[in-house]
């Protein structure tokens, strides 16, 4: 399956969405525009084409028409066709990637209290898609009543109405593409968040996943771009970080809390992912406070 890549932030901004009927003979109009088009066809066929590629969107199939992109009807609609239509922008161009392209589980640096920028990140959205429609149609309504009465206070929850709509779309279609490779990385994101606090052996994880311990590797470092041992590090540090946030824990309670024994193994650990000693970072926190 193919995806439109964006850059974000900025998150994509809705410029409008309605519910539209097509009766039979309908031909969309020729027109190259500044936005991009989320065609989602609930009921019938709608023929459209776009740089020369014909698509006929059948029921529960949804269509991303992209800007600066010559698009028409290239034929009549042979039955009477229901679907919604939303048009939204964003500051960059997109470009087309494949899904097994994509590192759905890219892990990001940890974020803290010193952090003055957003860290670049990207959006997935197909641009050509079978949907199940009926999963859609709460939120979707929910933004077409937001549109029709468009009083101040509904402007922004209507921008996240959309905002939860694109996450749900790429949540849903996301899943419909998983690789056998992607699951059992699943399965080993999800022990090392279980036996985050106790010791790990490569050994006892293979042991319990029921796979090699290279073949676990393999499927980790492809969809994350680390080793078991490596996002185990991430995340206890992840997991330290918010402790000394929010708790009144020592450092040595910390660091045994995340499954690391060793201190001096923590203090290096916490130094190289955040940029500063342990110690150092709680200072700058609580003088922040």
């Amino acid at each position: 399956m193919d995806y439109l890549e964006l850059n974000i932030p900025p998150f994509p901004y809705l410029v409008t969405i309605n519910k539209f009927f097509s009766p039979k003979g309908f031909i969309h109009e020729a027109r190259n525009f500044s936005l991009y088009d989320i065609i989602i066809v609930c009921q019938g066929v709608f023929p459209i084409t776009e740089d020369n590629i014909a698509y006929e969107l059948h029921e529960n199939q949804m269509l991303v028409l992209e800007p600066g992109k010559f698009h028409f009807g290239h034929k009549p609609c042979p039955v009477n066709t229901l679907l919604y239509y939303l048009h939204f922008s964003h500051q960059t161009s997109s470009q087309t990637i494949h899904s097994r392209n994509i590192q759905w589980n890219k892990v990001f640096p940890i974020t803290s209290y010193h952090d003055l920028e957003p860290q670049p990140q990207k959006l997935y959205i197909p641009k050509y898609v079978d949907l199940k429609v009926n999963q859609y149609v709460p939120i979707l309504e929910e933004m077409v009543a937001l549109r029709n009465h468009p009083v101040l206070n509904n402007m922004l929850p209507l921008q996240s109405a959309f905002s939860q709509f694109l996450v749900f779309l790429q949540k849903t279609t996301r899943d419909q593409t998983f690789s056998r490779s992607e699951q059992i990385c699943d399965s080993i994101i999800h022990y090392l968040y279980n036996n985050m606090d106790q010791s790990f052996q490569l050994e006892t994880m293979a042991q319990q996943l029921n796979y090699t311990i290279d073949y676990l590797s393999k499927c980790l470092k492809k969809h994350t771009g680390l080793t078991p041992l490596q996002y185990l590090n991430h995340i206890r540090i992840k997991k330290a970080v918010t402790l000394m946030e929010h708790t009144d824990l020592t450092l040595q309670e910390i660091s045994h809390q995340v499954g690391i024994f060793d201190y001096n193994y923590f203090f290096r650990l916490f130094r190289k992912h955040i940029g500063m000693p342990p110690a150092k970072y709680r200072a700058r926190l609580f003088s922040g406070k």
